[in-house]
């Protein structure tokens, strides 16, 4: 079934079956969030031996994530 089919079919469900459809999406989003969250742990636990975090530390892992999730 393409896209388009299954898009075409939706305004027809009832309203329980579209938002089961919906917390299924949802649960896929979050198991693929989940899945980019850990490499980046894993990622940062590969760079090197731990220190004390500061304030430049948090802005620059949030830019990073910021630009990371502008390739997605």
């Amino acid at each position: 079934m393409s896209t388009g089919e299954i898009l075409e079919m939706l305004p027809k469900l009832e309203p329980a079956e579209r938002r089961e459809i919906l917390e299924r999406l949802c649960a896929l989003e979050e198991a693929d969030s989940t899945g980019t969250h850990q490499r980046w742990i894993d990622e940062a636990l590969a760079r090197g031996t731990a220190r004390a975090a500061d304030a430049q530390d948090w802005e620059d892992a949030l830019e990073r994530g910021l630009q990371r999730g502008k390739q997605s």
